[in-house]
Formats: structure tokens, sequence, C-alpha cells
């Protein structure tokens, strides 16, 4: 038999990995504690929420998804440290003593942090998108044993093009100049200017994004670089368990549908989805980090699924209809009902008569009762949050794929069964039929023994 060619790329490595206590980080650094022998996986994390970085490292372990890995590789702790630093200070903010242990031993880098808020105001995304990755890269240039940077992108860096190439687009506006445009700003004048700086772009996420891959081309100075573009990361397929999901953000907002929250979706009659499984995109990522060293200039990879095995929106909506009262929610706050309009004008108005006035009376109910209310408040912050999809779901890009496919060709049979990225792989019938059930466990922490009361409501 064969052996995998990228494991034998990982052995006895050290690997650096920014955003390790996301979505996506979680999911990486599970896979490869469990699937390779890396030597160490260093995690850069820092203070959150009044959270010291033991406790958020100490946290990122206790959850469903690395259950397989402490059965299955017990001494994991031994292999993985937590780093304190941060991506937007000078040398990531490190210690002279963790500084050198990097410089020294780092092999692999895999750049995942960034800010996700759609919604971001443009200097903290700057600062984070931008600023943070060239920071990260000039430290990376410091490396002795350097051999490949995964800097983790979107499919969507241009969404406002009709197609989008496996290429690095020039960004109208260089990164430098921006920095210096908005350090003079505050950040409500940064909100005020945003439209007239993002301008074709949807949102500041997309746009810094974009600044991000331009400035990479101009920085990376011979770095072993190239630059993972994922489209909608979304609950797991398989790996290591079927349909983990822990953020709401990987459309887990159909979590809000399933507590009745949200009632109201805007739907676009044809429109595919570009949702890709968690663990096909970090085995991906994987694999791009093996190929790397062998590429110049900068390849780009687009991960998307309307290539080779779209999906569309009318196949979630049916799923989630069908799904919902298989796996209802014991925490819904009423039954859950979903219209859908393609119309923007009634859009509008079914927010405000299904999301508002019902999150009202709820309030009220609350007041009546010496509560909080707090639903009103919550269900604006989480249509938003739907609004900001509303753009990707309900919009068709052709993107071409041609590195990722040149990419599955050259590994092997083992390489696949270990690594087994080929999106064609994901039959989404089996996948839709157990996403409800993931989001209900992992997403709403409502375990399955509260199964028969959820129906009994659902049924009143």
């Amino acid at each position: 038999m064969c052996r995998s060619k990228i494991l034998e790329f990982y052995e006895k490595k050290s690997v650096f990995v920014t955003g390790g206590t996301g979505f996506i980080g979680k999911v990486l650094i599970e896979k490869l504690l469990r699937s390779t022998n890396v030597a160490t996986i260093y995690v850069l994390i820092r203070a959150k929420k009044g959270k010291n970085v033991s406790t958020r490292f100490e946290e990122m372990f206790n959850c469903a998804l690395f259950d397989r890995l402490k059965n299955e590789r017990p001494d994991y702790k031994s292999r993985v440290i937590a780093i304190v630093g941060d991506c937007v200070q000078e040398d990531l903010g490190l210690t002279p003593e963790d500084r050198e242990e990097l410089i020294s031993k780092t092999n692999i880098v895999f750049h995942v942090a960034a800010s996700v808020d759609f919604n971001e105001n443009i200097k903290t995304a700057y600062d984070i998108n931008v600023k943070g990755t060239k920071v990260l890269l000039d430290f990376c240039k410091k490396f002795k044993n350097l051999m490949s940077v995964v800097h983790t992108s979107t499919a969507y860096v241009y969404c406002h093009l009709d197609s989008l190439d496996e290429v690095i687009y020039d960004h109208p506006l260089h990164y430098e100049r921006a920095e210096s445009m908005l350090e003079r700003l505050s950040l409500e004048e940064a909100h005020r200017l945003t439209p007239s700086i993002v301008k074709k772009w949807i949102n500041t996420y997309t746009f810094t994004k974009a600044m991000t891959e331009s400035m990479i081309k101009e920085i990376s100075d011979g770095l072993p670089i190239g630059i993972f573009r994922p489209a909608i990361v979304t609950s797991s397929y398989k790996d290591p368990v079927e349909s983990w999901v822990d953020s709401f953000a990987a459309f887990g907002f159909t979590g809000f549908f399933a507590l009745a929250l949200l009632r109201v979706v805007l739907y676009k009659e044809g429109s595919n989805i570009e949702c890709v499984p968690v663990d096909l995109v970090t085995s991906a990522m994987i694999a791009c980090a093996w190929d790397i060293p062998h590429k110049d200039p900068i390849p780009v990879y687009n991960y998307v699924s309307s290539v080779d095995n779209p999906t569309s929106f009318t196949d979630y909506l049916k799923a989630f209809k069908t799904g919902i009262h298989r796996y209802p929610s014991s925490k819904a706050m009423w039954t859950p009902r979903l219209t859908c309009t393609s119309n923007s004008f009634c859009y509008f108005l079914f927010k405000i008569l299904f999301n508002y006035t019902l999150a009202i009376l709820y309030d009220f109910h609350h007041i009546m009762t010496a509560k909080k209310p707090q639903t009103l408040l919550k269900v604006r912050h989480l249509g938003k949050v739907l609004d900001s999809f509303g753009f990707f779901t309900n919009t068709n890009w052709k993107f071409t794929n041609g590195n990722v496919k040149r990419l599955w060709d050259r590994t092997n049979d083992e390489d696949r069964k270990l690594f087994p990225f080929d999106i064609r792989l994901v039959k989404w019938d089996t996948y839709y039929s157990n996403f409800l059930k993931g989001i209900r466990i992992y997403l709403l922490k409502d375990p399955l023994n509260t199964l028969p009361k959820a129906r009994v409501r659902m049924q009143r």
C-alpha cells in the first residue's frame, strides 16, 4: 500500500496557527493532531472578554469536536502549545522566548485569524484583516525553516464581479494609502464614510480581504505562500463527527429559525448555495500547505461547490422544513414557521409582522412577569446577521477551481482516504438530512433527550 505523501510532508513538523479558537481553526487543529504526526502545533491566542489565554486554551478542547481525538490520541495535549499574542501587535506581541522558538522551529503556517463580521467597522476590519496579515508575514520572513504558509481568504473577495478566477486581482486602493487615511478617522467618521470607501464591495469584510490578497502579492518577497478561498463554511459532513458546528456565522443562523426568533427569509428562486463542509475545508487546507512549495507564482485555491457539486437554496429550505419536524428544539419560543419571499419590500414588511411584532409581544410578557425584555433587541441583531447573508445566498457566481482539481489529482489513494476534500464526495441529501440535528445538539446545546417534549410543543 502506498504511503500518504501529505503525511510524509507533516511528519515531525512544527505548525503555527492563528485563529485557532475559531470555527475553522478548531477543526483544523483537531485534524492535524488526530491524522498527522506533527511534532508541535503552536496556537496564537489572545485574552478576550475577561478570559485569559490559559482559560481560552482549555475551553477550546471542551467540546464534542475533540472527543474522537481524546480517544484515539490521548497524548494530544503534549503536541499543542498556546502562544500568547495578537496579530495586530508588532511581532504579534510575543515574548522574546516565544518569538525565538517560533523563528527557529516553525515549518508550516496557517493564517486563519480574521474579522468575519460583515458589518465590522472598517478601521477594525482593516487592522485585523490587512494589518494583522502584514504583521504575520513580516514575522514569517524571519523563520529559519519555513516550508509553507496558507493564508485563508474567502471566495467572495471580488463579489461584485460575475466570475471569479484563481488569480490575485489588483485592488483599487493601496493598503498603505488605506492605512494612512483610516488612521486620521475616528470610528464614527470611518463608519459614516464606509460606503464611499468600499464602493462596489458589499461590506467591509470582503473589501479588506481583497485588499489583503493584493498586499500579499506585493510583499510576499519569495515566501512559500498560497491563498485558500473557501465559500460559506458550514457544519461538518462526517469528520470527526457528523454535522458539528459551533458558529452562528457558519450557516448556523438556521438555529435562529429553529428557535423561531426569525421567521422570514429573502429567497431568490434558482440560487445556488456555495456551502462547503468544514471538515472538507480543513482537509483541503492541509493539502494546500503540502502543494504550495511546488508552486510559483502564488497559487490561489477557490474552494467552492457550484462548479462540481452544486446545491441550491431550495434544497436548504426543503431540508429545513423537513428537519424542523424531526428535530424541533425544546428552546423554541414558539412554533417555527419560515416565510420565503423574493420581493425586498415584502421581506421588509414580513420582518415587521412576523419577527418584530412577535418579539414585542414576547417582551411584553416578560415585563408582565418581572423579567428583563431582551427578545426584540436579540431579533434585531439576528436579523442584521441574516440580512448580511442574503446577498451571498441569492447571487450566483461563475467560479473556476482548476488549482483545487489539480491538487486532488496530485494526491494518492492514501491521501484521499485521510484527507477527502473533493467536494464531489458530498451527498447533499445526506448532509441536509442531518444538518438540523447538528444545529440542535452542538449550537443550541439542546440534547436529543428533550425531543419528546419539543415534539409535543410543535403539535400545539
